[in-house]
């Protein structure tokens, strides 16, 4: 089969045939229609992040069809299938039904991201009226916050990121109340140009954090889900009392707890309530698709497989 593979950590991920995987106890096949990517493909890339032993496919979610002919979502594919490629195996606890009136791509972008984003705004106990600050908002997971923490009650809500016009972006999506440009100097005085803060979503962790924790007002909480900025927070105890900083991971909670969540993110969806901006690719142009999410690519990448698939073989392994 076709798939966009790594051969050795530190290389670029490049397409050519890959075996197709075995069916398995507890594990489906699933023929792919279209792979999500995000940072940590990146970081697996890298040998950065728990990578498979390479050669292995890159990716991990998709939406696809089952052998039945049933269409899905599906995430943590096996170690090593991946789910840039024609067909990969997945758990069948991680294979969930998608309605037919959900695009594939919005469904990849409020899966992984979208738990991301809702599980620790939950948790976060976001009261009605209050102000909630997302750093890292330009991208898929922080487009998303934005949008749930308004769902969750929030009075007003704040995106900040580096690039100006990404920015502008939800100002005119109407997903933020306001943004702020951090990164130009002076973070604390960028972040208290928009008040204080009750919670924050934070993506990025590092300096914009630390910055962020100065802003917050008494009682605040910041979840922190993502690494981007450092990997390190240094703060006074006296910018810290009174305030709260937990660091939450989704991706190894439950999968009861996970799904709840998807099917949460998706009916706001089909209400009209929440959507994220998607960057498409075909899978033959992986090399375009990689470099965007190198550099920040302010919305989901997805790539399709179908149409290299169209032109290939549709064998499977049994």
């Amino acid at each position: 089969m076709l798939a966009a593979i790594i051969r050795d950590l530190g290389s670029e991920p490049a397409i050519s045939e890959f075996p197709a995987p075995p069916a398995r106890l507890g594990t489906s096949i699933v023929r792919v229609l279209a792979a999500g990517l995000q940072p940590t493909d990146i970081m697996r890339s890298k040998g950065d992040y728990n990578p498979p032993s390479p050669p292995y496919v890159i990716g991990g979610e998709g939406v696809g069809f089952l052998e039945d002919g049933r269409r899905v979502y599906f995430g943590h594919s096996i170690a090593g299938y991946g789910s840039a490629c024609e067909w990969t195996a997945v758990a069948d606890e991680e294979i969930w039904p998608l309605p037919e009136d959900v695009q594939a791509e919005q469904a990849i972008s409020l899966a992984i991201s979208g738990t991301g984003a809702l599980i620790p705004l939950q948790e976060a106990k976001v009261k009605p009226g209050e102000t909630v600050l997302v750093l890292g908002a330009t991208g898929p997971l922080g487009q998303i916050a934005l949008q749930v923490a308004r769902q969750l009650g929030a009075g007003r809500v704040v995106g900040a990121g580096r690039n100006a016009n990404a920015l502008s972006a939800l100002i005119e999506r109407g997903i933020a109340d306001a943004v702020v440009q951090m990164g130009t100097g002076n973070d604390d005085a960028a972040l208290s140009s928009a008040g204080l803060f009750d919670v924050v979503l934070d993506c990025v962790f590092g300096a914009p954090a630390q910055a962020a924790v100065r802003a917050m007002a008494a009682g605040g909480r910041m979840m922190s889900i993502g690494v981007g900025a450092g990997m390190h927070l240094t703060v006074s105890l006296a910018e810290l009392v009174g305030k709260s900083v937990h660091g939450v991971g989704t991706g190894q909670r439950p999968v009861a707890e996970r799904r709840a969540a998807f099917d949460r993110l998706i009916e706001w969806h089909r209400e009209g309530k929440l959507s994220v901006s998607i960057r498409s690719f075909p899978l033959e142009h992986i090399g375009e698709a990689w470099a965007l999410l190198s550099d920040s690519s302010h919305g989901k990448v997805v790539l399709h497989v179908d149409q290299a698939s169209r032109s290939h073989s549709n064998s499977i392994a049994r």
